[in-house]
């Protein structure tokens, strides 16, 4: 965090919404790789959860404990990649957020130096 002293610049405003935009390229390309890592996750959890369970014999309660306890790993390895994916979800969203801010600043620095 840096203290101003003077007021914010037009250019100053346009150059860090160019840098966060090129920020935001960046996290959306990364999160699009983290949904389709989560994806072939969960689609693998489930299926080796559903093998598991098939091949389990008693109750449908023993069933399940045993197919969990057998894919406890998978489902850990998916849950991570998509806690993963969640946040870089609300990390892309507070980009937008600070270009919607830094725009509306904009707007108002050249509003206060148009010519009148």
């Amino acid at each position: 965090n840096r203290t101003r002293n003077t007021p914010i610049s037009q250019v100053e405003l346009e150059e860090e919404i160019q840098r966060l935009l090129a920020l935001l390229e960046d996290e959306t390309e990364a999160f699009e790789r983290l949904c389709e890592d989560a994806g072939k996750k969960e689609a693998i959890y489930k299926a080796e959860s559903a093998k598991a369970y098939l091949s389990a014999e008693g109750s449908i309660k023993q069933r399940e404990a045993w197919a969990d306890y057998q894919t406890a790993g998978i489902h850990m390895d998916w849950k991570i990649a998509d806690g993963l994916m969640r946040a870089k979800r609300e990390k892309l969203t507070s980009v937008r957020t600070s270009i919607d801010a830094l725009r509306t600043l904009s707007a108002n620095v050249r509003t206060q130096t148009a010519p009148w």
